[in-house]
């Protein structure tokens, strides 16, 4: 009975044991990014085989344009309040909302032409091919039609 019991024993330590090193190795690479200066863009040295000194750069790149971003988001979100609560007053497009539609507008035009700047920025950085490569990635991602324009490609 007592050999059973510290059979089934050692056997527990031996699987929590094997699930704490396989959970270890495996999160390695996310719990190591978490102590560098910008763990947010860890991911960019890896996918792009950037030099410390490349990753360096865009890290500049990043700590300078992020502010930046940040603001812009805050200029659109109050934009956007303000075009709702203008919808909301009324059933019909007034002079005041469609230059608010305007102002939202030229707003996200400015935002994505920074924010394309600083992709173009980033990708200088890298190697030629894997800049091209990153720039091609962030178009995608960031320059996707609406649902809408993919119906009216689809069904014309």
């Amino acid at each position: 009975m007592k050999r059973s019991l510290f059979i089934l024993i050692g056997g527990l330590m031996l699987a929590v044991a094997g699930f704490v090193s396989t959970y270890a190795f495996a999160t390695a690479p996310q719990r190591s990014a978490e102590h560098n200066s910008q763990p947010e863009l860890v991911w960019l040295k890896q996918q792009y085989q950037l030099s410390d000194e490349q990753y360096a750069r865009i890290c500049e790149l990043y700590a300078a344009y992020h502010p930046k971003c940040v603001e812009m988001c805050h200029e659109i979100d109050a934009q956007n309040a303000r075009l709702q609560s203008l919808l909301a007053k009324t059933n019909v497009v007034t002079p005041e909302i469609k230059s608010a539609l305007a102002d939202a507008a030229q707003l996200r035009a400015k935002c994505e032409a920074n924010m394309m700047s600083h992709f173009y920025q980033v990708s200088q950085v890298m190697p030629s091919d894997q800049g091209k490569r990153y720039l091609a990635w962030m178009q995608k991602e960031t320059l996707i039609p609406s649902p809408m324009s993919e119906n009216q490609t689809t069904t014309k």
